[in-house]
């Protein structure tokens, strides 16, 4: 008979703290995941300082276990959308650098460390994101074929909205590398705690590792070994400036290896996976698995004989949540040193305490939870007023989703509920409370109501300047 009163609670196994391989230890199992906060500003979208300090000082003291940064891309002409922070050529510069360090201040203050998301949208990067030249096309690991079926990836839906990129020469690729080696050392001189490498949602990186995207035939690309070179480089390169306690992740998205006909097995996953957790430099692995806690996601599968519903039962109160997928369960039995993050749908303490327990992951990702409560684990998931009943996240309901529907264009329809989070964090930005019930109409028109509002003061703006007396005030001064 088990000894009810030896056995963890909830509450108990998320707040575990946890010692990474660099050194580093994380108070509690709970990491704020990577969200973009949308809110720098061009030309060369440095930390926006003024309103990180609204948004980051939040998450800094709502006791999260770790924080990771939104996406910072780390090349100025390629950017996924305009807002994202860039690690530009002057960032270790003044006035720029200032503005680095007092961002790891801000993140840090509550004495939870925080990492750097560091990313290249590669074919992703749509025309006017970014300062790039005009007409200059975005790049990718090679050429694309005509047809990718009818998921996010199709290419004559890609090529309508992004333009068509080009294949990236040997050049082009280690110019990318010595930008990420570059973002990562900013990332260790600012004072932040280390960087994390984006490999997830379709990103560059990601498109290297994928034999569906990466049709290259030198060493980068025409085998599994050879699709996994990019990511060795930039491991090791990043590595020879920033040793440990400096501390190292990767993000993949288990999607990316489970869609049908996407074209990157599980297997081959699964041995980027072993490679990651084998090769000694990187400390945390993590695994985005989409919305964890809708039935129809396909992410509810057994954990074999560490299933959730066949670990010990607790009290009545706990939920089981036997979610993630058949890839989670073999990522497990990789018996790994290394902690495995699972991030996306999570929503429950029992949930989380569950996952954790089951041995399926040691680090619990929240994201678009955080934007809508950014004091989420103070307030409700390690707070022991709240009941296990009650220790819930507010649901991700957008509203307004028909309007998505009405797009012609797939991909840009599907990305609008993106927007709903995108628009609560720049509420956050700029010292306002989330609106869990703004609806996907309502951001379009706000956008469309600000881009009238931008063009219009840039019309007056440009029409005074023009004026007579302007030039005979500048003559006088």
């Amino acid at each position: 008979m088990d000894d009810e009163s030896s056995t963890p609670t909830a509450i108990e196994l998320i707040s575990q703290p946890i010692t990474l391989p660099c050194g580093l230890t994380l108070p509690n199992r709970l990491v704020k995941c990577p969200m973009q906060e949308t809110l720098a500003t061009p030309p060369l979208f440095d930390p926006p300082i003024d309103k990180f300090e609204n948004l980051y000082t939040q998450w800094a003291h709502a006791r999260y276990g770790l924080i990771i940064t939104g996406q910072v891309q780390i090349d100025i002409r390629y950017l996924s959308i305009n807002g994202d922070v860039v690690s530009h050529k002057d960032s270790l510069k003044e006035p720029h650098f200032s503005k680095w360090k007092k961002w790891a201040t801000i993140s840090q203050d509550g004495g939870t460390p925080c990492i750097v998301q560091l990313a290249h949208p590669g074919r992703m990067s749509p025309a006017g994101a970014g300062e790039r030249p005009s007409g200059m096309a975005a790049i990718c690991p090679s050429s694309v074929p005509v047809e990718l079926g009818d998921g996010w990836l199709n290419k004559k839906a890609l090529d309508a909205v992004l333009g068509t990129p080009r294949e990236m020469t040997l050049n082009d690729i280690d110019a990318v590398v010595a930008a990420w080696v570059d973002g990562a050392r900013l990332a260790k001189e600012a004072g932040f705690a280390g960087c994390q490498l984006h490999g997830a949602h379709g990103f560059l990186l990601s498109q290297f590792l994928s034999k569906h995207t990466n049709r290259r035939t030198d060493d980068y690309g025409g085998s599994p070994e050879k699709r996994l070179a990019l990511l060795k480089r930039l491991v090791k390169e990043i590595r020879d400036v920033c040793p440990r306690p400096y501390c190292l992740s990767v993000k993949l998205n288990s999607a990316d290896y489970m869609a049908a006909g996407m074209g990157l097995s599980t297997d081959e996953g699964l041995d980027q996976i072993r490679w990651l957790v084998e090769c000694g430099e990187v400390d945390f692995v993590e695994i985005s698995g989409g919305n964890a806690e809708n039935k129809t996601s396909k992410l509810h599968n057994s954990f074999g004989t560490k299933s959730l519903e066949k670990a010990p039962k607790r009290e009545s109160t706990r939920i089981r949540e036997a979610y993630f997928t058949e890839f989670a369960e073999r990522v497990q039995g990789l018996n790994s040193k290394v902690p495995i993050q699972l991030s996306g749908g999570f929503r429950s303490r029992t949930g989380m305490a569950d996952a954790i327990d089951s041995g399926i992951c040691s680090l619990i990702g929240l994201g678009r939870s955080v934007v809508l409560q950014p004091d989420l684990p103070m307030t409700v998931l390690l707070n022991p007023s709240v009941s296990d009943d009650e220790a819930l996240a507010i649901p991700h309901i957008v509203k307004g989703q028909w309007f998505a529907n009405m797009i012609p264009v797939k991909v840009v329809g599907s990305g609008l509920a993106i927007q709903f989070f995108y628009h609560n964090m720049r509420r956050l930005g700029h010292g306002l409370k989330s609106d869990p019930d703004a609806s996907i109409p309502y951001i379009v028109f706000q956008g469309v109501l600000e881009t009238f509002r931008s063009g219009l003061f840039q019309t007056v703006e440009r029409m005074l300047q023009s004026f007579p007396w302007q030039s005979k005030a500048s003559k006088i001064d």
